[in-house]
């Protein structure tokens, strides 16, 4: 795979992490994994971040006032994220967090709430979503879940056969993996959908010959991979060689331009969610990464895990200028100012994002893509219900 260039070294990230912020400045906190099981795609999204927070402070920063951005790897191990969580609460004083993972998210989200810290993850896991359980995490993107509704909503609209279509889930086992799986399990009895076979594997595999003849003997005719990219390219190669005919979907850690990349045309007619838009689409808040690249590192290719990193500081910023408006920046009045956006706009980096104090899913609209000729290509969006009863889960 080839990997966007991150700007900073490991050694000029320890500088950065040593020198204090001036006074005036605005510390955030960063927690990413750029040498753990999940860094093929979180290096991206750190870099997405971190040029975000560069493009606002080159263009005044919040009310005047530069961010700080304090970011720490910690190579997708719970306990290092739980040392780093307490480093930046203790001795760097943040007012929020820019996290990752699924599994270290879910195990900060009640001391974040003791400690009053919003924390904003790149994991979508529902958990997260329900505000009486998770008060101080948010994430800019449709759930898990209700991403993979909208994706077992479109087998349904693809599907020609008067039999119902026939399902297979295969997950990594651990905490992102199996995030949507209960959601998906009750949505597939509900719109009537066969869930025929569910297969697990190491967050890390070397093939998946096994679990992809299993699932073959079920007669799947379409299958959601929810793996990051390297283990859903693992996965489309396999089943590439074996001729299973088997329609693959993905999650939106396994999707996008460098899934084409990777696994090259064994990734011919992949459908994935997708919810942010693709590195240089049309839309009206691409105009500032193109300026970024364009001055800093015009030669860097990034792809739709750099703008998702991006997007999240677009919708976090603006909740820090609402809270600097309402006085002296804290974590509280940060968390009640993202519970002010309604239909708050990207740019079209992603779908709109609503939360409210009883809510804290951003949207429930999905958007779908397939690759085709080894590019990507947008299918439609798909709405699902903001049920209560989907709330948290």
């Amino acid at each position: 795979m080839t990997i966007p260039r991150i700007a900073l070294t490991f050694a000029a990230a320890a500088a950065l992490l040593a020198a204090p912020a001036p006074a005036e400045d605005i510390k955030v906190g960063g927690i990413f994994d750029l040498t753990g099981v999940s860094s093929d795609v979180g290096r991206s999204y750190a870099q997405g971040v971190r040029d975000a927070v560069a493009w606002t402070n080159e263009h005044g920063g919040i009310e005047g006032k530069q961010i700080h951005l304090v970011d720490v790897d910690y190579g997708y191990r719970i306990p290092e994220a739980v040392a780093a969580y307490k480093r930046l609460r203790d001795d760097e004083k943040v007012v929020l967090i820019n996290g990752w993972g699924t599994g270290d998210t879910e195990a900060l989200k009640a001391q974040v709430a003791d400690d009053r810290i919003p924390y904003f993850s790149a994991s979508f896991s529902g958990a997260l979503a329900d505000p009486a359980k998770s008060p101080y995490n948010f994430f800019a993107a449709p759930s898990y879940s209700d991403e993979l509704r909208a994706w077992l909503r479109w087998v349904k609209d693809d599907w020609k056969n008067p039999r119902p279509p026939r399902v297979a889930l295969l997950y990594a086992d651990n905490p992102f993996g199996r995030s949507p799986l209960e959601a998906a399990r009750q949505y597939c009895k509900e719109i009537g959908i066969e869930l025929v076979d569910e297969e697990v594997l190491p967050a890390v595999f070397p093939d998946a010959v096994s679990q992809l003849l299993n699932m073959k003997s079920k007669g799947a005719d379409y299958a959601y991979l929810n793996f990051t990219t390297t283990g859903v390219a693992i996965l489309l190669r396999d089943a590439k060689r074996l001729a299973i005919t088997t329609h693959f979907g993905s999650n939106p850690f396994g999707f996008g331009e460098s899934l084409a990349l990777v696994a090259k045309d064994a990734a011919e007619g992949v459908t994935g969610v997708m919810p942010n838009a693709a590195f240089g689409e049309s839309v009206s808040g691409m105009n500032a990464l193109i300026e970024f690249h364009s001055k800093h590192h015009p030669a860097d290719t990034h792809d739709t895990l750099y703008v998702r990193g991006w997007t999240s500081v677009v919708v976090w910023v603006e909740a820090l200028r609402r809270a600097s408006r309402a006085g002296a920046i804290t974590g509280e009045r940060v968390k009640n100012a993202l519970e002010t956006l309604h239909d708050f706009d990207p740019g079209g980096l992603a779908t709109p994002v609503t939360y409210s104090p009883a809510d804290h899913r951003p949207s429930t609209r999905t958007r779908i893509y397939v690759i085709a000729d080894g590019k990507l290509k947008r299918l439609g969006d798909y709405d699902v219900p903001r049920k209560k009863e989907w709330l948290g889960y």
